[in-house]
């Protein structure tokens, strides 16, 4: 019987451990990879969530002013030199934003563009909304005052008239 020599072994030995060492490194640099694109992904995906609500709030200011008087409107603080383009205030001061309004005739919707740019490292990315909003029509309504019809006794609420005597 022959036996190879016990020098041999540990050669084999020594070569699964470096193969293996190889096959490890190659395993975490894969894992390390796919995490850091994971986060890379998640930070994108927040800031377009951010811009979609931004330009949302754009729209809604749309709405509520009409589109026809929103342009002489001034919302409190996040416009530029004119309400179609500006920037937002912070903890959004990041983001801007640019607001197309065009009209297609007296009684049709206006056709509204949101864009919401914002700076990802080097490059500047942006979103866009279209929609249409309808104007106003008709007379301005005057608004009602905003009171109770009948006065509150606040007193009465929350003590008894026998605690009072």
């Amino acid at each position: 019987m022959t036996y190879a020599p016990r020098n041999a072994r540990h050669g084999v030995v020594l070569l699964e451990v470096i193969v293996a060492a190889i096959v490890l490194a190659l395993g975490m640099t894969v894992v390390i990879s796919l995490s850091t694109q994971s986060m890379s992904r998640q930070i994108q995906g927040e800031r377009r969530m951010t811009a979609a609500w931004l330009a949302d709030e754009l729209l809604s200011m749309v709405v509520v002013e009409g589109p026809r008087n929103f342009a002489n409107a001034e919302p409190m603080g996040w416009i530029g030199e004119d309400a179609r383009d500006g920037y937002f205030p912070p903890p959004f001061d990041d983001y801007s934003y640019e607001l197309d309004l065009e009209a297609v005739g007296d009684y049709q919707p206006y056709m509204v563009t949101a864009t919401v740019k914002w700076m990802d490292g080097v490059r500047q990315k942006s979103l866009a909304i279209n929609t249409r909003i309808a104007p106003r029509q008709g007379e301005e309504e005057e608004e009602l005052p905003r009171e109770p019809i009948e006065p509150l006794d606040r007193e009465s609420r929350y003590y008894d008239e026998d605690e009072e005597s």
